[in-house]
C-alpha cells in the first residue's frame, strides 16, 4: 500500500538530489580544462506523481581559450576548433551552478519538510483512531 500524500515530495527529493550531484560534479572539475559541464532539467510527472529528473546532459559550450603552457603534452581529447598551442578550460560557470545548488537543495529540504508534516499528520489521525 502507497500513502498518495508521501509519493510525490520522495520522488522530488530523488530528482533534485539528482541535480546537488550534478552541481557537484561541475565544481569539482571546474579546474579540469576541456570539461564540459552537465546540465539537469526536471519535468513533472503525469497525474501529480512527482518530478523526474532528466540528465545531467552535457552543455556543449565552449570554454575559455588559453595559452598552453610549453613543454607540455597536448591535452587529451582537445576540441579540434582549438587552435594548436592552445587549450580549451572548463565552461562550468560557477555562479551558475551556486544558484543551481541553491534551488536544488533548497526545494530538496521543501519536500522533506512536506514528507514530514504528511508523517506527523497521519501519526494524528491514527492516535485519533486508536
Amino acid at each position: 500500500m502507497t500513502i498518495s500524500s508521501m509519493y510525490p515530495p520522495t520522488t522530488a527529493m530523488n530528482a533534485f538530489s539528482v541535480g546537488v550531484h550534478s552541481t557537484a560534479h561541475n565544481l569539482a572539475n571546474v579546474q579540469t580544462n576541456g570539461f564540459k559541464a552537465g546540465r539537469v532539467t526536471y519535468e513533472e510527472l503525469p497525474n501529480q506523481a512527482g518530478t523526474a529528473a532528466n540528465g545531467p546532459q552535457k552543455m556543449n559550450t565552449m570554454g575559455s581559450i588559453i595559452p598552453h603552457g610549453p613543454g607540455l603534452p597536448p591535452p587529451e581529447n582537445q576540441n579540434p576548433a582549438v587552435p594548436e598551442g592552445y587549450v580549451e578550460t572548463s565552461n562550468t560557470d560557477v555562479a551558475r551552478e551556486m544558484v543551481n545548488l541553491t534551488i536544488d537543495s533548497r526545494t530538496y529540504k521543501a519536500n522533506a519538510k512536506t514528507i514530514q508534516t504528511a508523517d506527523s499528520m497521519l501519526g494524528t489521525v491514527i492516535n485519533m483512531i486508536a
